[in-house]
């Protein structure tokens, strides 16, 4: 039998076509919105954007918790705000929380973004990002999604629409949890 060396590279080359494209398609299904082990959110007390009080993590236990990490001059957080707007209006009632929180050193600018955007829900101010640090927050916007028994069950970098039905639909399975859920 006589052997093309040409077909042998073929067939090396098809062997390695496979694993790259699944290799691939892993590391595009890790960008974006990720489900992992649900672990604990750390817990935070920070100072109400408007300055009138201090809000904690702490206070929303039982509730779904949807934080935001954002600054205003980060455009997709420009984007995101509407959305998150809506959400609230939908879900509040269920329990659904939304925490905004605010990494701007100017805070004139924050409170001004908060005005433009006639925000229903509480903003806070992350005074040297410690809480962003806390959370490892690589950019804006970071979201987390955290249950009812305090423990992250999603998140996500950057807003853009097609992540909207993921996060919609994220908080409508968590609101239907109970508070006393198995792990």
């Amino acid at each position: 039998m006589i052997r093309n060396k040409k077909n042998d590279m073929r067939g090396w080359q098809r062997g390695l076509l496979l694993p790259a494209i699944v290799l691939g398609i892993a590391l595009l299904a890790a960008c974006g919105e990720q489900r992992f082990e649900a672990q604990k959110a750390k817990a935070f007390t920070l100072p109400l954007l408007d300055a009138s009080d201090g809000l904690s993590l702490a206070d929303h236990r039982g509730d779904v918790v949807y934080l935001t990490f954002w600054a205003s001059w980060c455009e997709p957080c420009r984007q995101e705000m509407p959305y998150l707007a809506q959400l609230w209006q939908r879900h509040h009632g269920a329990g659904l929380q939304i925490i905004g929180i605010n990494v701007d050193e100017d805070v004139a600018a924050a409170r001004q973004f908060a005005e433009e955007h006639d925000l229903p829900f509480p903003l806070v101010q992350d005074v040297g990002r410690k809480v962003s640090q806390l959370y490892r927050v690589p950019g804006f916007p970071t979201h987390f999604i955290v249950d009812r028994q305090g423990r992250i069950r999603f998140s996500g970098l950057g807003f853009n629409l097609a992540d909207v039905a993921a996060v919609s639909q994220e908080v409508e399975t968590l609101l239907q949890e109970s508070v006393d859920a198995a792990d």
